[in-house]
């Protein structure tokens, strides 16, 4: 089976096993209760972690729309540090299960109970995602038996993870429809809330961490600023400005509200990629935005070549008033693209590569697992230096998993990029598969240059991209049973009774 086929193919329409809304909703209490009553016994020292599972157990197992929304907002807008301090079990700078972790265990329980009794089809996208799920537990266990750090391999582990999971989380999400128009409300809150986010960053010069996910950090290359350039938010950036823009340059967009906050997420957001002085990412969210206006047809096309002009100039201006030196360390760091020879980022990114590649060659079918390190150095230029990290992302998936699997990975995600949705689909639908396409496609871009599969701020973003692209435009039976019409039972539930 095609992924093409297996995304528009229906899921069986069989009636749920529970007799009513009510009854479900009544067994995920009894069951959030319990289980709060049991980690409060084994885990006496953290009440209010008892009080929390009867909060995160119901979003997770009755919610799914707000569980993967939830899930996808902590990752991108809170710093890992913060998420460490309330972790389930373990503890701050130890091996333990974030909050993020338990929506995740918990969805997929809750998707593996709908393949049980049926409601869920298991098609070859979620195979696909069970054997990449496979290949990252063994790379885990891999890298253990080869002597890496515990929680750095843990680490590693989860990030790769949480992009299958919120894939697989997404995908009875992604194939129906009311399910999707409330997705469609969370991403707009989030995309608000990242840009947001990223201004309060910079305005309080929040101070950079040691986790890499939050704060500015002090100096930028090549440039005479002394400020620095903003780290949180980084890989999200774009995808809010390509998901924005998408939605609106297709011209289906009739509120005028909802045009103005689309416009401010996309503003709020490029200002925020402004500041980050990543020439990467800021190529990467052009191209994407140039492909979002190709993919859209000559509507759009209309569209961008009105307003795209009007706004970038306008917001050029606003800058320029405002902050002045910022314009002038962007125009700076434009111009040290001719003056690689001494940039020392570039030397940094060249001498890594060809350490990883030589850990590559040593181990190219298996890979070394996470958690391996690297040594290296360069005499009067960098200090020796002894790192799981690798700024090409692709070099570093590699260096993980082995080369099959990485191929693999990256062609999946290349293939939902090129993915057409089937004719006749709905706008919505459509807008958010083109802007999904277009915002994995910069995702790829930047993995050249940063480590976007190592990333826990966009790995569950990647996820539910994913699911988007492939996801079939026409409904599909939901994983949830509709909710009731006029009162009566939900219309899958409905028995069809012949008349004697």
């Amino acid at each position: 089976m095609t992924w093409a086929v297996a995304g528009r193919k229906r899921a069986p329409s069989s009636p749920p096993l529970a007799s009513g809304p009510g009854r479900r909703a009544l067994g995920t209490t009894c069951v959030a209760v319990l289980a709060a009553l049991a980690f409060g016994a084994l885990l006496p020292g953290a009440p209010l972690m008892a009080v929390a599972a009867i909060v995160v157990i119901p979003l997770a197992l009755g919610a799914p729309v707000a569980a993967l929304s939830v899930l996808v907002a902590i990752t991108v807008l809170v710093p890992f540090e913060v998420q460490d301090q309330f972790s389930a079990v373990g503890g701050s700078g130890r091996p333990g299960l974030l909050l993020v972790d338990v929506l995740l265990v918990l969805g997929l329980c809750r998707v593996g109970w709908l393949i049980l009794t049926r409601r869920l089809e298991t098609d070859m996208p979620l195979l696909a995602a069970a054997g990449v799920a496979l290949v990252v537990t063994g790379a885990l266990a891999w890298g253990i038996t080869h002597g890496a750090a515990v929680s750095e391999a843990g680490h590693e582990a989860r990030r790769v993870m949480l992009g299958v999971g919120a894939f697989v989380l997404a995908w009875p999400v992604v194939r129906d429809k009311a399910a999707r128009r409330r997705l469609d409300g969370a991403l707009i809150a989030l995309g608000l809330a990242l840009g947001v986010w990223g201004l309060i960053q910079w305005g309080f010069a929040i101070d950079y961490t040691s986790s890499a996910d939050v704060g500015v950090r002090k100096g930028v290359d090549l440039t005479s600023s002394e400020r620095g350039s903003l780290q949180g938010g980084l890989y999200a950036y774009p995808v809010a400005v390509t998901l924005a823009w998408a939605a609106l340059v297709s011209g289906h967009v009739r509120s005028i509200p909802l045009r103005w906050l689309l416009a401010a997420i996309v503003c709020l957001n490029a200002i925020c990629l402004w500041l980050t002085y990543e020439r990467t990412f800021w190529v990467a969210t052009v191209v994407a935005c140039a492909a979002v206006v190709m993919m859209s047809g000559a509507h759009a096309r209309r569209i961008a070549a009105k307003w795209a002009p009007l706004g970038a100039v306008s917001l050029l201006v606003c800058l320029a008033a405002l902050a002045p030196g910022e314009i002038r360390t962007a125009v700076e760091r434009l111009v040290s693209v001719t003056q690689l020879e001494v940039d020392k980022s570039y030397e940094y990114r060249v001498i890594e590569s060809q350490v990883v590649l030589d850990e590559i060659k040593s181990r190219p079918l298996t890979g070394s697992g996470f958690g391996a390190t690297i040594t290296w150095s360069k005499d009067n230029t960098f200090d020796t230096l002894t790192t799981p990290f690798a700024h090409n992302g692709y070099l570093w998936l590699a260096w993980k998993i082995g080369i099959p699997a990485a191929a693999f990975l990256v062609l999946v995600i290349a293939a939902a990029v090129v993915r057409r949705g089937p004719p006749g689909e709905d706008w919505r639908r459509h807008t958010l598969r083109i802007g999904s396409r277009a915002a994995l496609l910069a995702l790829l871009l930047t993995g050249v240059t940063f480590p976007a599969f190592d990333a826990l701020g966009i790995t569950a973003v990647m996820g539910l991209l994913v699911a988007v692209c492939f996801g079939g435009g026409d409904d599909v039976a939901s994983a949830r049973p509709l909710p009731p019409l006029r009162g009566g039972a939900p219309e899958q539930a409905r028995p069809r009774v012949r008349p004697r």
